[in-house]
């Protein structure tokens, strides 16, 4: 199974090669976040990609405002050439941050979560977890926000030990913020994936194996990574 993970920032309109790279990459499963999935303007992402690609069965978690396309809904969503075979939703506590940069500036904590499908065998989990850095934050104050989502993976890793977990967590350390799940884990990413750190992650059970990895740069700023996974 070839399973990709990719902070897509926001951008329906193909300037940075997305089908291309999918096309090129052979990629079973593609796991997006900050992908706008409801617009006045633009298709979803995920209808974009089932309309040019082979990955034909999508699911899409409709979370917040998106702050750089103004109309438009942006969440997590799930591309699959298998079918997805079931699949439930998890929503983040969102603690409600504002933060005022100005007089005319003002952050609103988004709604954050996780997509939880089950394809071909495999439980594959994606997500997005809140930038408290944006906020003046650490998240290490706010763990209990993160509980409730460790102990859902155990569940589910419980249920199918075949687990991929990914996204964009908004944390290097991944221990810190889901220490139970790692336990039984390990990260696959080990370099910096948005300018000098490592905020992405691609995380499998202990009993599965990684034959093949790249992590790339490219025109958005989060790298994309790609996995081989037995």
């Amino acid at each position: 199974m070839r399973v990709a993970t990719w902070n897509i920032g926001e951008d329906e309109r193909n300037n940075g090669g997305k089908l291309d790279i999918i096309r090129n990459e052979n990629i079973d499963v593609l796991c997006l976040q900050e992908a706008i999935v409801k617009s006045d303007i633009l298709p979803s992402i995920a209808s974009y990609i089932k309309e040019n690609t082979d990955l034909k069965y999508i699911v899409e978690y409709e979370l917040s405002d998106s702050h750089i396309n103004i109309g438009s809904r942006m969440g997590v969503v799930i591309c699959s050439k298998y079918e997805i075979d079931n699949y439930k939703l998890f929503k983040l506590d969102n603690p409600n941050f504002i933060y005022s940069v100005d007089e005319t500036t003002t952050y609103y904590s988004h709604d954050k979560g996780f997509i939880i499908a089950s394809i071909k065998g495999y439980n594959i989990i994606t997500g997005h977890c809140l930038p408290f850095h944006v906020f003046k934050k650490n998240p290490l104050n706010y763990l209990n926000l993160f509980r409730k989502a460790d102990e859902m993976f155990i569940d589910v890793y419980k249920s199918n030990n075949n687990m991929i977990l990914c996204g964009d967590f908004n944390y290097d350390n991944v221990n810190d913020i889901f220490p139970k799940i790692m336990e039984n884990c390990k990260d696959l990413i080990d370099c910096p994936t948005r300018k000098d750190k490592q905020l992405d992650h691609f995380i499998i059970g202990n009993k599965l194996e990684c034959i093949y990895k790249n992590v790339s740069d490219n025109v958005f700023d989060h790298k994309y990574g790609i996995f081989d996974i037995n």
